[in-house]
């Protein structure tokens, strides 16, 4: 087992890393967010999280260099036994502000988590687990970091142990639950829509969520079982957690993106004249389900831009020839109608 100023070396490397990583995710999500906003809505609370949490993580990295500083230079070998027991103190400013703002990640990070799964559910019901979690955790980080500034020259003395494991269990049950549920929420839409078509796009976006969910639970239950067993790598998993909130924040926000955006992708945009009129007369066409189950179509109108011209009995079509298709509406058949299929841009509207 490695030493503590061993561990605050390395852990400040590491999150340095990582934290750069996070930099350029942050940029990207923001682009993605932002773009085009003045032709369509925004979610501002999802950019307002997004924002906090890289903030948060940029603080959290000045905090750990600032203690690696003080530690090899300004406070640390003017202390008896040096810089190990600089590191070693819980009570510490400069590792009660870490904890802090480590804590206020974590507690964003969960929210936006249950926010996503309560837009996804439109149920308060089904939510209400991972929120009494939530109000468990932020009570237990109250808790916690009290008890760091009373606590003395062991982080892992029962007075504040107590607190450290509480607070990694119940920040694991609520991520692991709220993203179990938004998971399985998705997945039923998937598996209901995949006969309705020819493309399945919530599939990425499932898997997406749970990666990120995955390595979010990986690196806490890595933190916790490390405290258990009361090992310095705990140090180093700690200041690793921080930007990896922000890299799990802004993963799915990069994924729906990247989706919707083609060239982003490299997808070849070459069509034929018919098939660019297709892709504009289905986009033109979106169909407004009524209460009664039937499908109002709107007037659409094509511009053909191109002479085609065919062999067969079909007539030359000039530029400028206008066709216009009139209200249908439409019965669906049985089976279509006893599912209620959401729309790709409701989905993107809810995640990102």
């Amino acid at each position: 087992m490695f030493s503590i100023h061993a561990a605050g070396i390395l852990s400040t490397t590491l999150e340095a890393v990582l934290y750069g990583y996070a930099v350029f995710m942050f940029t990207l999500a923001m682009w993605i967010m932002l773009r085009d906003r003045h032709q369509r809505q925004v979610n501002y609370a999802l950019v307002a999280a997004g924002c906090a949490l890289m903030v948060l993580a940029t603080a959290e990295m000045g905090v750990n260099i600032a203690r690696v500083y003080q530690g090899y230079v300004t406070k640390g070998p003017f202390l008896e036994g040096g810089p190990e027991t600089f590191f070693a103190a819980p009570s510490e400013p400069t590792f009660v502000v870490k904890s802090i703002l480590y804590n206020v990640q974590t507690l964003i990070l969960d929210a936006v988590v249950i926010y996503r799964t309560y837009i996804v559910w439109q149920s308060s019901l089904v939510v209400i687990l991972p929120i009494i979690g939530w109000f468990g955790l932020l009570a237990g980080t109250i808790g916690l970091n009290i008890a760091l500034v009373h606590s003395g020259s062991d982080v892992f003395a029962q007075q504040t142990g107590q607190w450290i494991t509480s607070v990694y269990a119940l920040t694991l049950g609520t991520n692991l639950s709220s993203t179990t549920l938004l998971a399985g929420r998705i997945w039923t839409v998937t598996r209901r829509s995949a006969q309705y078509r020819s493309s399945n796009f919530l599939s990425p976006v499932l898997r997406v969520i749970i990666e990120s969910g995955a390595i979010y639970s990986m690196t806490i239950t890595a933190a916790l079982i490390s405290f258990v067993v009361k090992s310095n790598g705990v140090y180093v998993i700690l200041d690793m957690i921080s930007p990896i909130i922000s890299i799990v924040f802004n993963m799915l926000i990069i994924r729906i993106g990247m989706a919707n955006d083609r060239t982003l992708l490299g997808t070849s945009t070459n069509q034929s004249a018919w098939a660019a009129a297709a892709v504009s007369v289905e986009r033109a066409s979106a169909a407004r389900r009524r209460a009664d189950g039937t499908y109002e179509m709107k007037d659409l109108k094509v511009e053909i831009t191109q002479v085609i011209e065919d062999d067969s009995d079909y007539a030359v079509v000039r530029p400028g020839t206008a066709i216009t298709t009139r209200d249908v509406d439409e019965e669906p058949s049985p089976r279509s109608s006893t599912h209620d299929v959401p729309e790709k841009t409701e989905v993107d509207r809810v995640l990102v």
